[in-house]
């Protein structure tokens, strides 16, 4: 890809980015996302013990991925048909951009606003875990217990890698964006295709033991997008990174970036392919 195509792609990158920073509707998650953070301190009267630890870790985890997700499907979807809507993109497209160009801008674009949401969450997640470690590790010293562990370098690595997994949850709401015609139906098949991604194991097990009757169209369905969409569930590692005194293996970090790095492309490759095709 020439220098040309760089440049007119990070400049729309950052047009994408600014527009969604100014968005109500980001300003609007992340403070609802920092909130439900903050309350999980709510149970510190409650008296877990350790497990208090993981119980508000879980509960970070789950806002990261949770709001992280209304955020990539939500802001994809609207941040495209806005420039659709308001023909922005035929003056985009005719100056000249490509349509591979311009979809991988607002990618990048997108992306690099969901790592300033992961990182505020990660980072606010590490203060609250910090506040709550000492009276802890207090308590279960006087209780005879070994203290609990925290690996914040973990936290950063899971940070790293629910950054890649939001990264493959906005490929593929473009990718189903390019084709969609209205705004209600591309946030809804976004949506189906990311409940299909985080719940890949289970409907595997399914298939496998039978659960689902052969040659039903749920079947087939169901079926065909447990095979084409990425597997989300895979990156539910944030106890073992964080509370794991073994953590995880190098190389089993580096094929779970590999696998959304691979992911991410094959996506948008898909989007440039459907969106080559549709009338602006």
């Amino acid at each position: 890809m020439p220098m040309n195509s760089f440049s007119k792609i990070f400049r729309i990158a950052r047009n994408t980015f600014t527009e969604a920073v100014r968005q109500r509707f980001f300003n609007f998650i992340a403070l609802l996302a920092c909130a439900v953070t903050v309350l999980s301190l709510a149970i510190s009267g409650f008296n877990f013990g350790n497990s208090e630890l993981k119980f508000i870790a879980d509960f970070g985890f789950g806002g990261i991925f949770l709001f992280g997700s209304i955020l990539a499907v939500v802001m994809s979807v609207q941040l495209f048909f806005a420039e659709i809507d308001n023909r922005t993109a035929l003056t985009l497209l005719a100056k000249p951009v490509s349509r591979t160009e311009f979809l991988a801008g607002k990618f990048l674009g997108i992306w690099l606003l969901l790592g300033v949401f992961v990182v505020l969450m990660c980072a606010l997640l590490a203060a609250v875990l910090a506040a709550r470690y000492p009276e802890l590790a207090e308590t279960a010293v006087a209780r005879g217990l070994p203290p609990p562990s925290i690996d914040f370098g973990g936290l950063a690595i899971f940070a790293g890698l629910q950054w890649i997994r939001l990264g493959i949850v906005a490929a593929m709401t473009l990718a189903f964006t390019s084709f969609s015609q209205t705004y209600l139906y591309a946030i809804i098949v976004s949506f189906f295709g990311l409940l299909i991604g985080q719940l890949q194991y289970v409907l595997q097990d399914v298939f496998s033991s039978g659960g689902v009757a052969a040659g039903t169209l749920r079947d087939t369905i169901l079926g065909g997008a447990v095979k084409i969409i990425p597997n989300l569930q895979l990156f539910n590692v944030g106890q073992t990174l964080v509370f794991d005194e073994k953590g995880l293996p190098a190389r089993t970090l580096w094929e779970m970036a590999g696998y959304g790095v691979i992911w991410i492309p094959v996506l948008l490759i898909v989007a440039a392919w459907f969106f080559r095709g549709r009338e602006i």
